[in-house]
């Protein structure tokens, strides 16, 4: 793939990109959320992206140096600023809101879609420690969009399935990393495909 086609959505102050390789270093109090919970709208979460029209499957392994509250990072699929989905891990330490406590930190596969405006957030169990990777795959099927993960690259869980407003055809689609509490982590995605076209021709 090459970088000529890839561009920024608020491009981190650190970052390289070497083939399929990215490694970039958060900046404090970036994300990607909109109003649902609380007051508070942000839009400036790092993305490196493409455009795609049709059927495509993206796929990405990546690691993170996880550490405050709600640092995160993984695949992000955008229509706008009021209509994306991310998905892949973050880390909540000792509670997130409510009675929702957790022991110690948990890293979270998840998964946050935002349509109209309004933000929602889905996850697994925690895992035990932070992954060495995790990969993430998001697969687009006419108008409707899968997500999935897995802990090996070969067996994949579904986690999501979504789709986005009427006509929208071009999606940009994309690795993404942030961090809402913190002062910045370092994400390194690995691995990295864009396969346009249906999942069949891709498999």
């Amino acid at each position: 793939m090459s970088d000529s086609t890839l561009r920024w959505l608020n491009e981190p102050s650190e970052w390289e990109s070497e083939g399929d390789r990215l490694t970039l270093r958060t900046g404090a109090h970036t994300d990607f959320w909109r109003s649902t919970l609380v007051d508070y709208i942000e839009d400036s979460g790092h993305f490196y992206f493409e455009p795609v029209t049709g059927d495509f499957v993206a796929t990405v392994r990546f690691s993170g140096e996880y550490r405050d509250q709600y640092d995160q990072a993984g695949l992000f699929a955008r229509v706008d600023a009021e209509n994306w989905m991310k998905c892949g891990i973050e880390i909540v330490n000792d509670s997130w809101a409510r009675d929702y406590k957790v022991r110690g930190s948990a890293y979270l596969i998840m998964a946050g879609l935002t349509s109209h405006g309004w933000s929602e957030w889905s996850t697994l169990p925690q895992l035990p420690e932070n992954p060495d990777h995790l990969w993430m795959r998001v697969i687009r099927e006419g108008t409707t969009l899968f997500v999935d993960w897995s802990l090996d690259g070969t067996d994949y869980s579904i986690l999501k399935l979504f789709a986005f407003p009427p006509g929208s055809d071009e999606i940009q689609i994309g690795r993404y990393a942030a961090s809402p509490a913190g002062d910045g982590f370092t994400a390194t995605f690995d691995s990295y495909s864009l396969v346009r076209g249906s999942s069949e021709a891709a498999a």
